[in-house]
């Protein structure tokens, strides 16, 4: 039996929303280990090379840049080390995935040629006991073992604010941004149920449905591309669109010659079934009602809002505090199943 099924006594949920309730821990775990970037401050590095070991990791990395832009020097994020990388870069690698062979190599390969090379990789497995003992290991939660959307984030983060930050004070908005996660948390437990539960509301809108992600800000989309990654590596298939793309997406979606599944006027006889698996948008991190031009709100009739109270918070503990609610979301029960 799958371990994520769950077993005699325990409930499957429970289960599979184990790791997503270590998030808040998880980046504590981070802002513990960040005295090793003390010598990354003035380093001035040609470049930082990001490398992902598994698709959520990617997704990640590339969610906590785009919320730093611009910065003031290139970061790459891919998941295969550059072969252009030398002494003047640094490289990080993040992610889950312990047997990749190709990550090993990249990273003993970054570090033989000079790199500042840091490693916030898994547990255990040959990419943590072969690291080159020149490596900068952020350590993994011993109890978590699946993936870490927030781990990869403040690590990401961490490195590029240490470059030109003060660790301390890093080490304080870190934790900061722990509290927040841990007080989204509170509202997502699976005890919890739909009429106070934010994730399983989220879960009961997505059912039996296809989802498109989108954001009118920089931060709403840019949380919107990663759930949209984490959504369909954890089981619940969906996509990500522009906002300014969402009028002309819904338009493609609709079957030739179909009609909206809100018309009054469709008559099955004469005008056909209605399309059998309806398309659904969820707007990321919009404080206030979506003007209908610019979230093409009346060409999406399915729409949904996601966001958290934002005064005082900046756009990353707003963003981690959404992606651990849709991280959740993936760990309950279809309510249709």
């Amino acid at each position: 039996m799958d371990y994520y099924e769950g077993a005699q006594h325990y409930d499957r949920e429970t289960v599979r929303f184990f790791d997503v309730a270590h998030e808040g821990a998880q980046l504590r775990a981070v802002s513990g280990s960040l005295d090793a970037l003390t010598r990354l401050r003035g380093m001035n590095p040609r470049s930082v090379v990001v490398v992902g070991t598994d698709q959520i990791a990617l997704a990640a990395a590339r969610a906590m840049v785009e919320l730093r832009t611009p910065v003031p020097l290139p970061v790459v994020v891919t998941d295969t080390l550059p072969s252009y990388v030398g002494a003047l870069d640094v490289v990080v690698m993040v992610g889950d995935a312990a047997a990749r062979e190709q990550d090993l190599k990249g990273l003993l390969s970054a570090a033989s040629r000079g790199c500042e090379t840091i490693l916030a990789g898994p547990g255990r497995g040959p990419l943590l006991d072969d690291a080159p003992p020149q490596t900068t290991i952020i350590p993994a939660l011993p109890t978590a073992a699946g993936a870490s959307p927030a781990r990869t984030m403040g690590v990401v983060g961490a490195v590029l604010d240490a470059l030109t930050g003060d660790v301390e004070e890093i080490t304080q908005a870190l934790e900061v941004v722990a509290d927040e996660v841990d007080r989204e948390l509170e509202s997502l437990s699976p005890e919890r149920d739909e009429t106070m539960n934010p994730a399983r509301q989220l879960r009961a809108f997505a059912a039996d449905s296809r989802v498109l992600h989108t954001g009118t800000s920089r931060c709403g989309a840019t949380i919107a591309a990663l759930i949209a990654d984490l959504w369909s590596a954890r089981g619940i298939p969906s996509g990500f669109v522009h906002a300014e793309e969402l009028p002309l997406a819904t338009e493609f979606s609709r079957p030739a010659g179909g009609v909206g599944a809100n018309d009054i006027f469709h008559d099955p006889f004469i005008d056909g079934p209605l399309e059998l698996v309806p398309l659904k948008t969820i707007l990321w991190a919009q404080q206030a009602q979506p003007d209908s031009a610019a979230a093409g709100e009346s060409a999406v009739p399915n729409l949904r809002v996601e966001a958290v109270e934002a005064v005082g918070l900046g756009d990353t503990a707003q963003a981690l505090r959404l992606i651990t609610r849709a991280y959740a979301a993936t760990a309950l029960d279809d309510p249709t199943a």
